[in-house]
């Protein structure tokens, strides 16, 4: 094999592990508390307490803005079960992974009390406007599911110091926009928050482990029964 075609083969190994590597670091999760990865041993038997490493963990106070342009706060999630994500419109990376086992969510627990909340990430682009035409080109059930968006500093208190989890602007991952202008990437959790009817979390699921997908739905179906007896 001559040295042309030897330098060749290496470049091509060294650019495929290059991309593997990269599709791995933005699929990532991103810190989060101790139960972020899941773990059977720490689910309570009451599926309306938090797992055990996640015991003290709850949204807080906030104030934002649904897809509607309507002023929206933590009172959506009192008395509710809400699966919480953070996203953003134009990300390409976890969004639509995370979106599309929402919607497999909606679908398969029709009828329960679950609701849905995604809250962007990206305020700069992600208006309520922007939000409603995401909601409708998804399929999404606006009388379950709220899209939210707000002063970044709002929401990044949520993400940060509430859930322990990192959010911020990621200089490094361009992302080529409709306009044919470009924004940076925002890393963000790429989990499935499952939140209580006191805004606590009760459990933290990884969107592309299909085992923690089936977790969860049991989860729901479990705390939705024991909702309905309490």
């Amino acid at each position: 094999m001559s040295q042309r075609v030897l330098m060749i083969l290496m470049i091509l190994v060294g650019l495929i592990l290059m991309s593997l590597l990269t599709t791995m670091y933005f699929l990532r999760p991103v810190a989060g508390p101790p139960a972020a990865s899941g773990s059977a041993d720490a689910v309570p038997s009451d599926p309306l307490q938090s797992d055990q490493l996640l015991v003290g963990y709850e949204i807080p106070e906030f104030t934002l803005t649904d897809q509607e342009g309507r002023p929206a706060d933590q009172s959506i999630l009192d008395g509710e079960l809400t699966v919480l994500t953070f996203m953003f419109t134009n990300c390409p990376f976890a969004c639509p992974g995370m979106t599309a086992e929402m919607l497999k969510l909606q679908s398969d627990m029709e009828g329960t009390r679950l609701r849905f909340l995604s809250v962007t990430v990206d305020p700069a682009n992600d208006t309520p406007e922007v939000l409603k035409a995401y909601g409708e080109r998804n399929g999404m059930d606006f009388e379950r599911w709220s899209l939210l968006t707000g002063p970044f500093e709002d929401v990044r208190s949520i993400v940060r110091d509430s859930l322990n989890f990192f959010v911020g602007e990621d200089t490094t991952r361009q992302i080529e926009l409709a306009d044919g202008s470009t924004m940076n990437n925002v890393s963000h959790p790429s989990h499935l928050i499952l939140i209580g009817p006191e805004r606590q979390v009760l459990g933290i699921y990884l969107y592309y482990e299909a085992d923690r997908m089936i977790d969860i739905r049991t989860r729901v179906r479990a705390a939705a029964q024991a909702m309905r007896a309490g």
